[in-house]
């Protein structure tokens, strides 16, 4: 993986593949190596976990380093019984010649299917000192985590964007009958999978799919040119590799909040979804690709488009760029009602069609009528201050709206989400579940899960099981 190559490998890694049942069972595939000891000579202790499902038996094996198709050398016999953190096998450097490697645990499963875990660069140098400036990295790993099986009994897939996303928040979203989990996770330069590898298996271990809403830092977009969206597209295809269920690419790009000042353009957005299409598509095929969701707006006139461009014509400039050649499902946004979900009208601010959820949702679908493609609401929120007190400037509007109205009209969102005939919708996540900082953004203002622990909206959301 050339992303992670750019980083020090941790002392100790572990990789998770989950068994597709409702409580997931940990198995591992693991090669400890200190990240410094790039260089080796006489015997090597290899010490790791060997503990895939159905093992039949297991090896290392070595090759040159950037080269290794075909010339596989095995390095220690094969054995047959499962090790949990514990001695592999010695590894006798002599009988190689010095050089660079790559060394790699290799493991096969009853249905003759190989699984690796391969690090370097590794110098044997038996015969004479060779230099290496490089620190040792993992460079390959089938690390795929399996989604757990599950059955959606609500109107629409339905999920939650999490931050903490602990026992509490997890079960509340279990009794809702959610089936997707939202994380939002930021790439920069010589970022590693860490992160991604966790949301991920947090999410399957907990028996949720998982979505990442991957945005990274308008600055370097801007500074990086077409090197950056190259970089940025093949991160995404190594947190593809992983194995999440969705990946929604960037975030609200129609704001400069989230994209550069002055270049704000629904075909530069293209190109960056084309290259994240390709390379999330080539890593795990199966994976939903979603356009980042735009925010809703009708500000372009007051702020200028150089800052900001209102969201209905975003969206018809994404459609004419061709962006559903490079998607599975369009990104959408509603969070800034205050009447209930079929309204259509009566807003005391203004009548723009934002405020209300089935022209917001037109709004979205109208470019893409003729496309086949679905909607994935990426965020859907009732913003409510019950139990946190008077909401900061800028947010005033919603200064009337209850925690009991913030649950009933998410419930009657879903509904009307799962009956939107315009434009199908595929999923639908609820902004938000847990946040908890009440300030300048009142983000724990839209949480369902309220001061108090309890969580009402699950409770109106529950009720449209099936």
């Amino acid at each position: 993986m050339r992303r992670m190559q750019k980083k020090l490998a941790l002392f100790l890694l572990m990789l998770f593949a989950l068994i597709p049942v409702g409580h997931a069972q940990a198995v591992e595939l693991m090669l400890e190596w200190d990240p410094a000891h790039n260089s080796v000579a006489g015997r090597v202790e290899l010490q790791g976990t060997v503990n895939i499902p159905d093992l039949q038996w297991f090896f290392a094996e070595v090759a040159p380093y950037g080269g290794g198709d075909g010339q596989w050398l095995p390095i220690i016999i094969p054995q047959m019984q499962p090790v949990i953190d514990d001695h592999l096998g010695t590894w006798n450097t002599k009988i190689i010649a010095d050089g660079v490697y790559q060394l790699r645990l290799h493991a096969v499963n009853s249905a003759q299917e190989s699984v690796y875990y391969a690090v370097g660069p590794i110098a044997v140098a038996n015969e004479q000192p060779i230099a290496l400036s490089e620190s040792v990295a993992v460079i390959e790993a089938s690390e795929q985590s399996r989604a757990p099986v599950i059955e959606n009994r609500l109107p629409v897939p339905v999920g939650g964007h999490v931050l903490h996303f602990g026992e509490d928040a997890q079960a509340a979203m279990h009794a809702a009958g959610m089936t997707w989990v939202k994380w939002q996770i930021h790439y920069f330069d010589g970022e590693d999978l860490t992160v991604a590898r966790d949301r991920i298996k947090r999410s399957h271990e907990a028996g949720f799919l998982a979505l990442l809403s991957i945005t990274g830092h308008k600055e370097d977009l801007a500074a990086g040119g077409d090197a950056y969206l190259d970089d940025y597209a093949a991160f995404l295809g190594e947190v593809a590799a992983l194995g999440p269920d969705a990946i929604e690419v960037w975030n609200e790009m129609n704001l400069d909040r989230e994209w550069p000042t002055g270049q704000i353009s629904p075909a530069h957005y293209v190109r960056m979804l084309q290259k994240a299409y390709s390379a999330i598509k080539a890593a795990k095929p199966d994976t939903l690709v979603i356009t980042g969701a735009l925010a809703p707006t009708g500000a372009e006139g007051f702020f200028g488009s150089n800052r900001v461009w209102n969201d209905d014509r975003y969206y018809l400039g994404l459609a004419n760029a061709g962006a559903a050649s490079y998607a599975d499902c369009i990104g959408a946004h509603y969070n800034e009602g205050i009447l209930p979900p079929s309204a259509q009208g009566g807003d005391p601010r203004d009548e723009y069609p934002t405020r209300y959820l089935p022209l917001m949702l037109a709004r979205v679908a109208f470019p893409f009528r003729d496309t086949g493609l679905p909607m994935c609401i990426t965020e859907m929120g009732y913003l409510s201050p019950e139990g946190y007190g008077q909401l900061p400037p800028g947010f005033e509007w919603a200064h009337g709206t209850s925690v009991s109205e913030q649950a009933q009209w998410l419930a009657q969102a879903i509904q009307i989400a799962g009956n939107f005939r315009q434009m199908p919708v595929e999923l639908a996540i609820v902004w938000n579940i847990d946040f908890d900082k009440y300030g300048a953004d009142p983000q724990a203002g839209y949480a369902i899960i309220r001061p108090d622990g309890n969580c009402p909206a699950c409770e109106q959301i529950a009720a449209l099981q099936i």
